[in-house]
């Protein structure tokens, strides 16, 4: 009975032992990343890191506006009043913002994800001994 208790202990240790060394591996990868995209990239990408989110990230390119045409009340086009000129570059400005502030998001969510796993990876390691 003894020999059996044994082994279930071998066997939990070593599977908190893999389990500390997956997290301490993403702890590392994603902090390599983020450095990289921190000193290596003129802007941080937008996308995060360790994020499995594939979706389009906006970019200051598609903040450019597109021409406008507008119309008269009998149907011709016309150029754009004074107005709508403005209307349209508060609109990219807007858009300007909100893609920097999505970069800065992304960077400050990919540092704090990293280290969480590292402390968390460390952290299963040094209490595996008290388990």
């Amino acid at each position: 009975m003894k020999q059996k208790a044994t082994s279930l202990e071998n066997k939990f240790s070593y599977f908190v032992g893999v389990l500390a060394l997956v997290f301490s591996l993403l702890g590392v990868f994603g902090s390599v990343r983020t450095l990289t995209n921190v000193y290596l990239f003129e802007k941080y990408p937008n996308g995060g890191v360790l994020s499995f989110n594939n979706n389009f990230m906006q970019r200051e390119e598609d903040c450019q506006s597109y021409p406008m045409t507008y119309f008269d009340d009998k149907g011709q086009t016309r150029p754009a009043a004074e107005e709508e000129k403005k209307m349209a570059e508060e609109q990219k400005q807007i858009c300007l913002s909100s893609v920097a502030k999505s970069r800065e998001t992304a960077k400050v969510n990919d540092i704090s994800i990293s280290l969480f796993y590292l402390f968390l990876g460390a952290g299963i390691f040094i209490g595996k001994k008290y388990l």
